[in-house]
């Protein structure tokens, strides 16, 4: 699954209000239920999975870059919202630096393949220090998908 192909602009966050990486994963959340990516009844529970999933493990894989996700009953499309913090947030991540680039995650239950190689595309396009750099610089949310789309289509 392309990331450009799915990343929709209203579902990029250029500036967040979060101090850590809870708000940070509501606040997120709460941009998908605006945009009715997630019903409102389904809110809280989409949350929830996402902060378990976070305790029991940080989504924080280095480089700047978390990837919190969650597969859930609670949505019927795989749902992505990236979040630029430009001045970096503790995610306690494997590497100790801090996070700058956000990419939730939301996956059906009934997709699990899916959601593991979605996984598995977005952490190997994030190993891409230039792009990294860029997404952290770029202004606007259409800059940031064309970005993407071009790092994929360089990686083939």
């Amino acid at each position: 699954m392309e990331l450009s192909e799915h990343l929709k602009k209203q579902n990029i966050l250029l500036k967040t209000s979060s101090t850590n990486r809870w708000e940070l994963i509501e606040e997120m959340v709460d941009l998908a239920v605006k945009n009715k990516e997630v019903d409102p009844k389904d809110s809280d529970e989409v949350k929830k999975a996402l902060v378990e999933r976070e305790k029991s493990m940080s989504t924080g894989i280095g480089n700047g870059v978390a990837i919190p996700h969650c597969t859930t009953l609670r949505v019927k499309d795989t749902v992505l919202i990236l979040a630029v913090v430009h001045r970096g947030m503790d995610f306690d991540s494997i590497d100790d630096q801090p996070v700058k680039i956000t990419i939730l995650l939301l996956v059906p239950k009934n997709k699990l393949t899916q959601h593991i190689k979605t996984l598995a595309n977005i952490a190997k396009l994030m190993s891409n220090q230039g792009l990294r750099d860029k997404i952290v610089k770029l202004k606007s949310a259409e800059s940031i998908i064309d970005a993407i789309r071009e790092a994929e289509h360089t990686k083939r």
